[in-house]
């Protein structure tokens, strides 16, 4: 069976959640390897060629794997999406450093790379939804409002910015707002349906 038939299989998400379990768990992108994946997994590292190409492949994957897990946990543009995105980034900060903060070698595979661009396709859509529709300027002021959240998780994630995670999300949530409605010209809350 050639591993384009096996890119969707159990065993290749296996080792996906064992990456992304081994970096909520505190392990930084440095010290993984495929062996220690590979332990956790219960197999051989040699079991993880059926299913990527090499390490990096692996982490391509990984990353996949958090972005899908950030899309779901945003609801699919339901409710406050930049809330949600704030309690992702706080609640998975190797996560979040993994999707925007560590660089990975080489080019995305196919299907990983197909996959990149969904998160900015579901802001965008929940802006389109709060705002009544959409205009021509608007990819250039979702791209400063992501500009600012981004900017402000990575300190968060890093650790260059501290404090209790409610006040630091309310901090984030009052910047955005502040810049939504100079962006905008509304409060983004007014057109949040609660989940």
């Amino acid at each position: 069976m050639s591993k384009q038939k096996k890119l969707d299989s159990a065993g290749k998400e296996a080792f996906v959640n064992a990456v992304l379990a081994m970096l909520d768990e505190g392990l930084s992108l440095r010290e993984l390897n495929l062996r220690k994946v590979a332990r956790r997994v219960g197999c051989a590292h040699t079991n993880a060629y059926n299913y990527f190409e090499s390490f990096e492949d692996l982490l391509w994957w990984s990353l996949k794997g958090a972005l899908e897990r950030m899309v779901d946990a945003a609801g699919a543009g339901e409710g406050d999406l930049i809330g949600s995105y704030i309690d992702f980034a706080q609640k998975h900060p190797t996560w979040y450093r993994l999707i925007w903060l560590d660089p990975l070698s080489g080019f995305p595979p196919d299907q990983v790379a197909a996959y990149l661009p969904v998160p900015g396709q579901v802001l965008t859509q929940w802006i389109a939804k709060i705002t009544g529709g959409s205009d021509s300027g608007a990819g250039d002021r979702i791209r400063i409002l992501h500009g600012y959240l981004h900017g402000e998780l990575a300190a968060i994630t890093a650790g260059r910015v501290t404090g209790k995670p409610a006040e630091l999300k309310d901090r984030v949530v009052s910047g955005a707002r502040m810049l939504f409605k100079m962006l905008f010209n509304m409060d983004y809350t007014e057109g949040v349906k609660d989940k």
